[in-house]
């Protein structure tokens, strides 16, 4: 890929993938209300501040799931759309495996200051939905995978 794509690249999976995200936690919060963070009614600018925190704590979390799909894919040789998407969807998991164990560890160690800012900052933000929503993020990954396959496809040739 050019390195004109991976700008493209890399800016969907966080833009994107941020957006899916927003609309996933406004979903299951219409279907089953339970404190996702959307405000009692959903209104407009709810689902905007979800969707700014989204895009700020989200941000290296989305990077490292973009940087981990494209070499994963590249190692696989995989061309086709649904082979990004089931493997989006199988790399979200150990992801939100890691996002759990970070959390515990950082609780554990106490971090305090800049390294609790850090910790939160990387990947505490979304501490949330990765203790108590796991499953939510299988589909936005699986989305976001598909979009970053058609993205490489474009710039790969």
């Amino acid at each position: 890929m050019t390195r004109r794509g991976n700008l493209a690249y890399y800016l969907a999976s966080w833009i994107c993938g941020g957006l899916f995200l927003t609309v996933a936690m406004f979903l299951r919060e219409r279907i089953l209300p339970e404190e996702m963070g959307m405000g009692p009614s959903g209104a407009g600018a709810e689902i905007l501040t979800t969707y700014f925190l989204v895009l700020i704590f989200g941000a290296f979390l989305s990077f490292v799931f973009a940087f981990s799909l494209l070499r994963l894919m590249d190692w696989l040789h995989a061309e086709k759309s649904w082979q990004w998407v089931l493997a989006g969807a199988v790399l979200a998991l150990p992801m939100t495996w890691g996002v759990r164990w970070a959390s515990r560890l950082t609780d554990w160690a106490g971090l305090q200051g800049g390294g609790r800012q850090l910790a939160v900052f990387l990947f505490l933000g979304v501490r949330g939905i990765a203790e108590h929503h796991a499953l939510l993020v299988l589909p936005v990954a699986a989305i976001t995978a598909a979009l970053l396959f058609f993205i490489h496809r474009a710039f790969k040739y």
